[in-house]
């Protein structure tokens, strides 16, 4: 009986091993143009209906190793082009892709006010410090979103996103800041048209980064919004130290769309004009 066990256990690694080998994938590198020959940096790069992502670098180039299944396309999004699909089947393992995006189409929010009161706010605040720091070492981090969700009671009119650092042993890390109308728990709406990006570069010292949206960016009462920080490049090996605090903050991975709660947070805030 042991015997005839065993020989079972054999024949399930047996077919578990085989079936590895039959999986088979491609491996596709890229790069990212506007229609007049530029790069595009930090384009999104999804395989549609699969959770595998990646982030174009600095120079518009990117990697991706896709599933071989029947009809694998490529997904690509950067806030201030309109989105664009590539086919991709039938497409030999290790071929290089050139994309075009074209540029997007939009209105700026109409933000005047008239008859109401201003007044200046801070739209959150940090919280309790925590003892200890949330690093994101080397380039295994690079796409991962962390951030807080806002619902604010009156109209208000974003200035500033402020981001505490303790240190940067990067000699250069580029971070996105990222700002989504919440729809329901599992749908978020990108409402940027230009991308907000903040460079840190490699210090000991303590800083605060002040980080102003490039157009007018209004959050309309009683709407949910997350906002959140994204490392989208780094410069040589190292870590950035950012100070944590006693408050609920969101993390969404870059393989899932999904946002999981957790009880730290950043210490980001937003300040801003409600009315």
């Amino acid at each position: 009986m042991k015997e005839m066990k065993r020989i079972y256990l054999l024949l399930i690694s047996i077919t578990i091993s085989l079936s590895a080998l039959c999986q088979t994938s491609k491996h596709f590198t890229g790069t990212v143009k506007n229609a007049n020959g530029q790069n595009i940096e930090y384009v999104t790069v999804v395989v549609k209906d699969m959770d595998i992502r990646t982030i174009t670098d600095a120079h518009g180039n990117f990697s991706v190793v896709v599933p071989d299944n029947n009809s694998p396309k490529l997904v690509f999004s950067h806030v201030a082009y309109s989105p664009k699909t590539v086919d991709i089947k039938g497409m030999a393992d290790k071929s290089h892709l050139d994309v075009v995006m074209e540029p997007s189409t939009y209105t700026l929010t109409d933000f005047t006010v008239v008859g109401k009161k201003i007044k200046e706010k801070t739209l959150k605040h940090k919280g309790l410090p925590f003892p200890g720091d949330v690093v994101f070492r080397g380039r295994n981090n690079i796409g991962v979103e962390m951030g807080i969700t806002v619902k604010p009671k009156h109209d208000f009119h974003v200035k500033n996103i402020y981001l505490p650092v303790h240190k940067s042993t990067y000699s250069k890390c580029t971070l996105s800041v990222n700002v989504y109308e919440i729809f329901n728990k599992d749908s978020l709406v990108n409402i940027l048209h230009k991308p907000i990006y903040s460079v840190v570069e490699e210090s000991q010292a303590k800083q605060t980064l002040e980080i102003t949206p490039q157009e007018p960016l209004v959050f309309t009462n009683h709407k949910g919004y997350y906002v959140s920080i994204e490392i989208v490049d780094t410069q040589s090996d190292g870590a950035i130290y950012l100070p944590a605090y006693f408050k609920t903050s969101y993390v969404r991975d870059p393989d899932s769309s999904k946002v999981k709660k957790i009880p730290i947070n950043l210490g980001l805030s937003i300040k801003g004009f409600e009315y």
